[in-house]
């Protein structure tokens, strides 16, 4: 019998790329609700950009 190892963690480019995703999603819809969007979002938001275009 083979015992696999523990799981590790999700490589970082994916947790950034699903962040992304995530953000722009979460945008939209304050944008469609016509309500305001944190500063903070938009900020990590471009952060996260920026630092994938890097790649």
């Amino acid at each position: 019998m083979t015992t696999e190892p523990p799981l590790g963690v999700m490589p970082k480019w994916i947790h950034d790329e699903r962040r992304t995703e995530d953000l722009a999603a979460a945008i939209e819809r304050r944008i469609s609700a016509r309500s305001e969007i944190p500063l903070e979002w938009l900020e990590e938001y471009n952060n996260l950009i920026r630092n994938q275009a890097k790649k």
